[in-house]
Parts: C-alpha cells; structure tokens; sequence
C-alpha cells in the first residue's frame, strides 16, 4: 500500500491546496540550469538532477524505502481510482528551461497516511515510476492500469542532485505472461 501510495505521489499535476504552502507561494516551477548533454539518449534515459533550490534543505533520510505491498490493499486503491489518491499531496512541475523533469513534492496534504512513512521530502523530484515517465495524464493512467499485473513498483527521484530509489515487492505475485 505504501508503495502504490508513493508511486503516484507526484503523478499527474498539481494539487492545489486552500492553505498556504511553505514551499513557494506562486507555485510556479522555477527554471532550473541545463545540466549540458546527456550522455544517454532516448526515452529511458533519467533526465539530470535539478540543483536544489535556496527553499529547499537536504532532508536526510527519513523513512523507508523498500518493503512489500498487499495485492488486495494495492486493488483497493487502484479501483477508486487516481483522482482519489492524488488528494494527498501536492506536487509543481519541475522544469530544465523548458524540458519536464519530473514532479517536485511541494507537501503531503494527508500527514496521517501511507505517505509520511516513506523517506520523501518536500523538493524530492519524482521522474519515473517503474521506468515509465509521468509527464502526461495518459502516462499516469498507463502506469495505474499496469499496476494490477505488476510484481513490484519502483519510484524514482531526484533529492538535490542525488538519485533516490524506493523499491516495494507487491504480494502474492502474479504469474509472468512469457
């Protein structure tokens, strides 16, 4: 459950929230420097790190960052669907001059949840769940349908210019189609 909880955390947009946020009042992306060319190309390539910005401090690590998710409890969730879950938090898009980066955590609007057990942090920057991007809702809702069949879920993120990995087992596993 907790995976799946982190999985989508940063999926498809912004959250907006009544009350203030700590992070950046506008909540617009702010630019970040072009890290120069990468050295991989295509679609699976992870994008840069973004630099931190002066908001945002190193969070140490906080949480967990691997474990096991029930099938049944992942179902649960699945089935009411992504506009439901993404309540929990609020995300702004993170920007390379003008690429998407990835999702950057703003803050978790639901301090009581699944969510605040996992080692994230405001200004973590989630660029890939299961190596797929979420840079467009048809991303988001590919990833959500192929949850029901997956082993395991794999989030990945930027926290300052370190790569972040979580990484949860969902149980019982289901049988591969080769």
């Amino acid at each position: 459950m907790r995976a799946l909880a982190f999985s989508l955390l940063f999926a498809c947009g912004p959250k907006v929230s009544t009350t203030g946020s700590t992070f950046n009042e506008d909540l617009r992306p702010e630019p970040v420097a072009s890290a120069g060319p990468s050295a991989t190309t295509g679609s699976d390539a992870p994008p840069p790190p973004p630099p931190s910005t002066p908001s945002c401090g190193q969070a140490p690590a906080r949480g967990i960052r691997s474990g096991t998710i029930d099938r049944a409890r992942l179902v649960e969730v699945l089935d009411k669907g992504p506009g439901m879950f993404l309540r929990q938090f609020e995300v702004a898009p993170r920007l390379d001059g003008n690429r998407f980066v990835g999702w950057q955590l703003v803050q978790l609007l639901d301090t009581t949840g699944p969510l605040a057990a996992l080692d994230v942090a405001p200004c973590d920057v989630l660029f890939a769940i299961n190596g797929r991007p979420l840079s467009k809702p048809d991303q988001l809702q590919e990833l959500w349908d192929s949850l029901r069949g997956s082993n395991e879920v794999v989030a990945q993120l930027w926290r300052g210019t370190s790569k972040l990995e979580l990484r949860f087992a969902i149980e019982p596993k289901v049988a591969s189609l080769k």
